[in-house]
């Protein structure tokens, strides 16, 4: 829906709930172009039969920037228990997995393209037949009736042989691939950086994922990474976000790709935003509304954008923690007056997302495991939307601090924002973190369409091998609480000697057959070692949910 702007002559005064910072002002001017080119490919599973010659690789790590100034900015949290821990035993039942298997491994990774890659970004998303996964550097298509991979594992830059230009001959990584329910298409997408920073987009041409795709390269980032990019579908554009860094962090941007023209196979206009100026204040990890299947958004409605903000990590520590929203409005026919502005944060309890004064070595495991990487500061993927009639709903989840020393320990911080009519409001949150032994962290979260809500996430203690857990409630359950916690896989060893680097990505996603039955995967170790991540993908549905 429409928010309120106030217009006076040619200043455009945004309303929110304080001033209008200067990261909220910075993105006032698009910048409009064409991709770089386009075409239409040849079947994707005879692409990806073509002959590689692969040459042997060492180890590396696909890096994930933070700014470097964030331990000096940050302020001093107030510390004490957790204003919405979801307090005493939970009786509320969480569904046993109806289907779980093996994705991607690092296995995988050094078959195809040569080498061992960490993290592995994991990242899928569900169709009518098919469950397709992509993990840096490699993708594969599995059946969803029984898990059985019919496609991969193929390189994912394979998808762009014989296109030209980076997005062919550069297999970079931060791979993401998203299920068009309302265009039954596949949207797969990656960065090619290094010098420039280019987004690679491929639109199936149908609904078979293993088929031709329409493919485009978008120079997003001339002369700059555009790192951890994030991608959402909304009903007029395929939008993405990054943090964008040349030898330091130069602001979060966000961009809008021409969908219906992508969806024909036709050259296709992108509008960017930002980069959003990082001052006093610092929007960073920022990422937009997914519609994820159901009731369209409403007519015209701009494309919502959240972030978590812990005010003492992003602020000046003065200010309410909650969530931070900007609405992308545009206008395709006219793109130049495309608008990207702050609309009222919605206020949140207090949450912690300075884990391990920002150290990546923070989560423990087990000896001889080294500690992982919390990704506390990121807005985890995705934020979900749907559309329920009498309200639009988001939900969001990231981690937060249930610590009080530098030790840290993970909780998940889940919330759903609603709009009836008036603008986003909080409509339930909690913190999920029913032991005190454990770290949760790497969350995703997704809701059907019945409102019911699942999360799942990664758990790791000195005493607990790193795995694979989800907990679910139902819509009529007690506002910010979760069920019972079911296993998808115990971890049956431990990460040592990998950069401290785990997960990037975690995805839960609903099938769009029946809208009920959430899929989720991420990664874990079956066996203790050093560059030999496995991954899961497994399925549950909410009883009742028909």
């Amino acid at each position: 829906m429409k928010r309120t702007l106030l217009f006076t002559g040619s200043v455009m005064l945004l309303l929110t709930l304080g001033p209008v910072t200067q990261a909220d002002a910075a993105a006032d001017r698009p910048e409009v172009s064409l991709a770089v080119r386009h075409d239409v490919s040849p079947t994707f599973r005879d692409l990806a039969a073509i002959p590689r010659r692969v040459a042997a690789q060492p180890n590396r790590e696909v890096e994930n920037k933070v700014p470097l100034d964030l331990a000096q900015r940050a302020k001093p949290h107030p510390g004490g228990p957790d204003p919405v821990l979801q307090e005493g035993p939970v009786v509320l039942a969480t569904p046993t997995p109806t289907l779980t298997f093996d994705g991607l491994s690092d296995d995988d990774n050094a078959a195809v393209v040569g080498g061992r890659i960490v993290p592995p970004d994991t990242n899928g998303d569900v169709g009518t037949t098919y469950y397709v996964q992509t993990i840096n550097l490699i993708l594969a298509v599995y059946r969803k009736s029984d898990g059985v991979r019919v496609f991969g594992p193929a390189a994912v830059n394979s998808l762009w042989a014989g296109f030209g230009g980076k997005c062919e001959t550069d297999n970079d990584g931060d791979p993401t691939v998203l299920y068009d329910d309302a265009a039954d298409r596949w949207v797969i997408s990656q960065f090619a950086v290094g010098g420039d920073g280019h987004q690679c987009v491929a639109v199936s041409t149908t609904g078979d994922p293993t088929g031709s795709y329409y493919r485009y390269d978008f120079l997003v980032s001339p002369g700059r990474l555009n790192d951890y990019p994030k991608m959402g579908i909304w009903s007029d554009g395929y939008y993405i976000t990054a943090n964008e860094f040349t030898s330091s962090f130069q602001g979060a941007i966000a961009v809008a790709f021409e969908r219906d023209r992508m969806l024909n196979g036709l050259s296709a206009q992108m509008v960017k935003f930002g980069p959003l100026a990082c001052g006093t204040e610092c929007p960073f990890a920022v990422q937009p509304a997914h519609w994820d299947g159901g009731t369209a958004p409403p007519l015209g409605a701009p494309a919502p954008f959240v972030m978590a903000w812990d005010d003492e990590t992003w602020g000046a520590g003065t200010n309410p923690d909650g969530y931070r929203m900007w609405e992308f409005d545009v206008n395709w026919a006219s793109p130049g007056s495309s608008s990207f502005v702050a609309i009222p944060q919605v206020n949140a309890p207090e949450f912690d997302a300075n884990f391990c004064n920002f150290s990546r070595a923070c989560i423990p495991q087990p000896r001889p495991g080294e500690k992982l990487d919390s990704l506390g500061q990121f807005t985890m993927y995705r934020a979900m939307y749907r559309n329920f009639g009498t309200h639009e709903s988001i939900v969001i989840s990231h981690a937060t601090d249930m610590a009080s020393n530098a030790k840290s320990r993970g909780g998940i911080r889940w919330a759903e924002l609603r709009d009836n009519g008036g603008g986003w409001i909080l409509h339930q949150t909690g913190t999920f973190s029913p032991d005190t032994s454990n770290s949760r962290w790497l969350p995703s979260i997704a809701q059907d369409k019945q409102g019911n809500i699942a999360i799942g996430y990664s758990i790791s203690s000195t005493g607990t091998n790193p795995g694979v857990r989800y907990a679910t409630r139902s819509a009529g359950d007690t506002l910010g609480t979760m069920g019972s916690e079911q296993v998808l896989v115990n971890g049956g060893g431990v990460q040592q000697s990998s950069g401290n680097r785990w997960g990037d990505y975690a995805s839960m996603s609903v099938d769009p057959v029946d809208g009920c039955t959430f899929w989720f995967t991420t990664e874990y170790y079956a066996n203790s070692g050093s560059f030999d991540f496995k991954t899961r993908i497994g399925s549950f549905k909410q009883p009742g949910c028909i």
